[in-house]
């Protein structure tokens, strides 16, 4: 038996060895067959896996808060939850928890938003560049005092934190503090009160003007009707307590304001007391009355000009929604170009530092205004200390009087909580890495989430960062590289409008900032009046003309905190200076004009008279003697209508020049403030002051101010959002003279081809790729499917608890 038992295992064991070798040969072949059907594509290069597998410099991503964030680190989780524990405690600020804010509404003390504190500078830098200790964290904290008598709104610097002990008011000579209760931002507790008490007293009122006139009302119809808010501010009331808002009647389709009526009201709401409010104009079909009653009697006894419009009807082919319509274009489904990390991403980010190639930048997000960058360096050299948007301004016109009130100061609206959800494939690359942030809620006890404000992707350009071709029997070279960058995103959706804004890093050492505007236009109904504010887009739909303006503060370090500023100018030469006297040649010359104070450094575009603005340490020369400087240039360059210091301008007074250069002061942190909506009589922040005392530049740490903005006339294209093609501004941060050549020279995308031979071009040329690979990747496959279903609030918010509007 156990002879037999040894011959079957003997039998078995050669049986499986040669269903092995079997195995093997149809495995090769099957190899053989596939290489052989591959064999121009292995020539090429050789599959080694999904794409970003392996990463050869060690590049990561940690995405984690820090348990010991730095001096430029968003407030983290931990921070703001004992935050909240403090205020709610401090006798001083007594802030009511959200169930309270709730009950009591705007007699609450009410927090409205809070940021990091950034450090003062000369601390920062001992910290940075002379391992001095770390400044110690601390809060800025906004609140809304409405239980105070009279109501005021404050603001607070805490710290330190976590483990905060102390608040201090928030105290510099040129910003006054508490400010008046009227001038606070728009918030979502008094707007939830206008929206639950107006339309009800509308409908009461007047209920068969709005049916018979729009064949809806505000609490009646498919469509109904809904508000849109209008802040009135000071500068055109003349009153600095007080506050009033136009609420404009809308079709509640997507997207409500590509569907307006010709109806609104205009709403005293100054008192902490809502059941104060009133209403004090109304304006219907182009006529102006005192009172809803006033309206109703004139419409009832026919002695007015009245309405009729025709009520949009929802479908996925209304105008104004997003839905996919219209010839499929390509005919047949085909994925557009992608954006491939074949060996993995070129940077690392961690405790929102972000390395890439010779750039190194810290970036942060405040909910007072935005996006904001600080110490960034190029090559181990700090070109500039912060870089970040002060504010953004939408200035409309119209013949309407909510149209004329409309100027808004986006800060006002909280723009800085406006970047809530990136989207992959839509935003932003399908490689991008994705930041969440973590903010200060206003509708919970709880900090909250953004699970996509930020993404950072490296992207190929698709043109020419440097290029040559040579043609020469005996010397002739090609020598070039694609420019590809490094951008940091965001948008900030603000209403109806949606800026994006890039921040770029060229390997040259140039750092672009970029600014597009899209989203939908504030749209009117078409009446000969608006005609002379734009055109019509549609059968009851003006799209009327207003301005976009954004500003830039950019604390440049060239060489150091002791800088000049100089221009460059470019000029007629005299002919007579000619080297051939009998001939007059047209040329041209440079000169430099060293600014002195900062109201000689004031700057508006002037076409007639070009010129280079250059930032320098004299102290800092290059090997030829010449002063290593960077320079600013800007494209997208718009004159401010705006007469100055009358109406609403004051408030913006920083767009009144293209450039403005300032001795860096701590209490000029900020060109704007969140009051800017409505505090225009008297603004807290007048950018005018920062230059007024007409301080010396020379040699000074310097910071530069950049308005960029455009005039936009809406146009039937524009439907339904406006495309970002010819809606791009940009700020430029360019060396001159800073390094000894181009510093991309030592980029390994560039590429180099040339004869093998030189003495015998016929023998062929050469390709330097630097060491680059040429092997092939798969491509991973976009997740953007999974993670919503996943989160659903990752973008629409569908499941996160929050108040509805």
């Amino acid at each position: 038996m156990a002879s037999f038992d040894h011959k079957f295992s003997r039998v078995w064991q050669i049986t499986s060895g040669i269903l092995l070798i079997v195995a093997i040969i149809l495995l090769i072949s099957l190899i053989v067959v596939a290489s052989s059907s591959g064999a121009e594509t292995r020539k090429k290069g050789q599959v080694v896996g999904e794409c970003g597998d392996l990463n050869v410099n060690g590049n990561s991503i940690d995405l984690s808060e820090p348990a010991n964030p730095g001096p430029f680190h968003d407030l983290t989780e931990k921070e703001m939850k004992k935050l909240r524990t403090y205020l709610e405690n401090d006798p001083a600020i007594k802030a009511n928890t959200m169930q309270e804010v709730y009950e009591l509404n705007i007699t609450a003390s009410y927090i409205h938003l809070v940021d990091l504190w950034i450090p003062s500078k000369s601390e920062v830098l001992k910290f940075l560049d002379s391992k001095g200790p770390q400044p110690e964290r601390q809060a800025h904290v906004m609140m809304f005092r409405g239980d105070k008598s009279p109501p005021v709104v404050e603001e607070w610097i805490c710290g330190p934190l976590p483990d905060v002990t102390k608040c201090q008011m928030l105290n510099f000579p040129n910003r006054r503090n508490p400010v008046e209760f009227a001038s606070r931002p728009l918030n979502s507790i008094e707007l939830i009160l206008l929206y639950t008490i107006f339309p009800s007293l509308v409908d009461e009122k007047i209920s068969i003007v709005l049916s018979e006139s729009y064949n809806a009302t505000f609490t009646n119809g498919d469509p109904c009707l809904i508000m849109n808010p209008v802040p009135t501010a000071s500068g055109l009331t003349g009153q600095l307590h007080e506050r009033r808002i136009w609420l404009w009647a809308l079709y509640d389709v997507p997207f409500q304001l590509l569907h307006p009526t010709d109806f609104a009201f205009q709403v005293n709401f100054t008192s902490p007391d809502s059941s104060d409010w009133n209403i004090i104009r109304v304006w219907y079909n182009g006529q102006l009355f005192d009172s809803l009653e006033e309206l109703s009697q004139g419409y009832t006894n026919g002695s007015i000009q009245k309405s009729k419009m025709k009520k949009p009807v929802y479908s996925e082919d209304l105008f104004s929604t997003l839905h996919r319509r219209g010839d499929y274009s390509p005919p047949k489904p085909q994925r557009p170009p992608t954006v491939v990390e074949p060996d993995g991403k070129r940077y690392s980010i961690k405790d929102k530092k972000v390395d890439y190639l010779d750039w190194t930048f810290n970036f942060r997000h405040s909910p007072f205004t935005g996006p904001q960058l600080y110490d960034i360096r190029f090559k181990g050299e700090r070109i500039v200390y912060e870089l970040s948007v002060s504010e953004i301004a939408a200035i409309y016109s119209g013949g309407k009087p909510w149209t004329q009130a409309a100027d808004y100061v986006d800060s006002g609206a909280i723009s800085g909580l406006g970047n809530k959800a990136l989207v992959p494939g839509g935003d932003c690359p399908h490689s991008a890495t994705l930041i969440n942030s973590t903010v200060w809620s206003q509708h919970e006890d709880q900090p909250g989430r953004y699970d996509a404000s930020f993404c950072v992707f490296e992207i190929n350009n698709g043109y020419p960062l440097r290029r040559h071709l040579a043609y020469s029997r005996h010397n002739g070279y090609y020598g070039g590289m694609l420019d590809s960058v490094l951008t940091l995103r965001t948008i900030l959706t603000v209403g109806n409008y949606d800026y994006s804004i890039d921040f770029i890093f060229h390997q040259n050492g140039v750092l672009e900032t970029r600014l597009m505007s899209t989203g939908f236009i504030m749209g009117n109904v078409f009446r000969e009046m608006e005609s002379l504010y734009g055109f019509r887009l549609e059968e009851s739909l003006t799209g009327n003309v207003h301005h976009h303006i954004f500003h830039l503060k950019v604390d440049l370090d060239v060489a150091g905190t002791s800088n000049r500023y100089e221009t460059i100018n470019v000029e007629p030469m005299d002919t007579q200076l000619c080297w051939d006297k009998s001939r007059a040649y047209a040329q041209t010359k440079v000169s430099t004009d060293l600014k002195q104070t900062e109201q000689a450094a004031l700057y508006k575009f002037d076409f007639d008279h070009p010129k280079y603005h250059i930032v320098h340490n004299d102290a800092e020369r290059n090997d030829w003697g010449e002063r290593r400087a960077y320079r600013i240039h800007l494209s997208g360059m718009s004159k401010n209508l705006m007469p100055e210091n009358l109406f609403n301008e004051k408030a913006i007074s920083w767009a009144r020049h293209q450039i403005a250069v300032t001795k860096r002061k701590e209490e000029e942190f900020r060109s704007s403030s969140n009051y800017g909506m409505l505090d225009t009589l008297q603004p807290v922040v007048d950018f005018s002051t920062f230059y007024a005392d007409n301080e010396s530049i020379v040699d000074e740490d310097l910071v530069f101010w950049l308005t960029l903005g455009l005039h936009h006339i809406p146009h039937t294209e524009d439907l339904p959002v406006t495309p970002t093609p010819g809606n791009h501004l940009t700020a430029m941060i360019l060396p001159n003279n800073y390094f000894r050549e181009c510093p991309s020279m030592g980029s390994r995308d560039a590429i180099y081809v040339g004869y093998k031979d030189k003495s015998d071009p016929a023998k062929g040329v050469k390709l330097e790729r630097n060491g680059n690979s040429r092997d092939q990747c798969v491509l991973p496959q976009p997740s953007l499917e999974e993670d919503i279903e996943d989160n659903p609030d990752r973008v629409l918010e569908s499941r996160r608890l929050r108040p509805s509007l």
